[in-house]
């Protein structure tokens, strides 16, 4: 007998790092080279404009033009860390963050104090994975200012990698506190009611969301998983559309939705939301692999062949996909290609056991006895003694060893 899993994505709890976009009160300036300090707030104002644009790479290069002609000019220092920020070189964002600590700003409204340099070097440490530095320049922020809905969000995300579900659940509360309209601060906190088992507390917290904000995708994507955990898949499926609705191309949305049709085996509407993902985002491996699994639902094993196989190509390591096309090349027949498939996925996924069971069978198939129960032994290894397979295996080696 051989065995089929249907893979299904778990999305984790995903809080997006919020930079905080900088407002700054543009100086009255001439034309750059008229004096020394007029050209260096030039080139400070013309890299500030680059950096509000988006162009990061130019601003970079005027802003450091800038601190070249006057090393102490905090503002650019300050717009320098958060255009490094953005181009994800968190040292040396730390560094001119730093620096900016000990200089006085030159312009009369400079749009930034000590609390907007903490929350900055929390960002960047967490970008260097440096949790624990990262927590003491949030705190230190909210510290500084009370109010700081964005800082005390940010240490939820702390709290998430950190596993302090405790923590996690304060900080969202004081992000509430500080900020009551942050309608994605009532959806973390659905998520980590939902973790817990807090069904009905989710709920209203998804709901708050949206009362907040009627465009907010993830609160109607949440609300879905929600529903379809409870197995109410007409609610599941209604809030999945209504995400869609607001954001054709959200991802999330359309593999959930087509998990909900593989749950009420309509095969085909899943197939049609898989594609979507595909289309969406080729470079997706979760897309090709869901599509594949239900081209193999629906019997057609040469388009879910192809797909495990794009599958592979972008996740060499992705988990089941050799385990599948090893199910599909032995019921064509073709052992050596099942077998390969099975130790490739064995080599990525040890402890599948369902793959040693197969590559044991056929191993045992084709006289190679000696490897059939070397596999069979590490199958019982991974599952309980009482499994029915078990019981099975254990006869299967016994007649082995007979025969031997």
């Amino acid at each position: 007998m051989k065995y089929f899993t249907f893979v299904f994505g778990k999305i984790a709890i995903i809080l997006t790092l919020i930079f905080a976009s900088l407002r700054l009160i543009s100086c009255a300036t001439t034309l750059p080279g008229h004096t020394f300090e007029q050209r260096t707030l030039g080139l400070y104002v013309s890299g500030t404009e680059l950096y509000n644009k988006g162009n990061y790479i130019q601003a970079i290069y005027l802003l450091k033009q800038a601190i070249d002609f006057n090393s102490k000019f905090a503002e650019a220092n300050y717009v320098l860390g958060l255009t490094y920020l953005k181009t994800k070189e968190y040292k040396s964002a730390i560094e001119m963050l730093n620096k900016t600590k000990g200089l006085k700003p030159i312009t009369e409204k400079p749009g930034y104090d000590e609390a907007d340099i903490n929350f900055n070097l929390g960002l960047a440490y967490i970008g260097l994975e440096d949790y624990n530095t990262a927590s003491e320049n949030l705190i230190e922020a909210t510290t500084l200012r009370k109010d700081f809905a964005e800082a005390h969000y940010n240490l939820v995300f702390i709290a998430e990698k950190l596993s302090t579900p405790k923590d996690a659940y304060a900080h969202l509360r004081n992000t509430i506190k500080a900020d009551p309209k942050m309608d994605k601060a009532y959806v973390a906190l659905g998520i980590l009611f939902k973790n817990d088992g807090l069904l009905d507390s989710a709920q209203v917290q998804f709901e708050n969301a949206i009362e907040i904000n009627k465009e907010n995708k993830s609160a109607y994507n949440e609300l879905g998983k929600l529903f379809r955990e409870m197995k109410k898949y007409e609610q599941a499926t209604r809030y999945f559309r209504r995400a869609i609705q607001i954001d054709p191309n959200y991802v999330d949305a359309h593999l959930n939705l087509g998990f909900v049709y593989v749950d009420t085996n309509s095969l085909e509407q899943a197939q049609s939301s898989f594609l979507k993902v595909t289309a969406v985002d080729s470079t997706l491996p979760d897309g090709y692999m869901h599509l594949a699994q239900t081209n193999y639902l629906l019997g057609d094993t040469t388009a879910a062949l192809k797909n495990y196989e794009k599958v592979l190509k972008l996740d060499s390591k992705y988990n089941l996909a050799n385990f599948q096309i090893g199910l599909i090349l032995e019921a064509r027949g073709m052992r050596e290609q099942a077998m390969a498939a099975y130790r490739n996925e064995i080599a990525i996924n040890p402890k599948h056991p369902e793959s040693h069971f197969n590559l044991a069978a056929l191993l045992n198939n084709v006289g190679k006895s000696s490897e059939a129960i070397a596999e069979y032994q590490k199958f019982l290894a991974l599952v309980p003694e009482n499994d029915e397979r078990a019981v099975k295996v254990r006869k299967v080696l016994k007649q082995i060893e007979e025969l031997n």
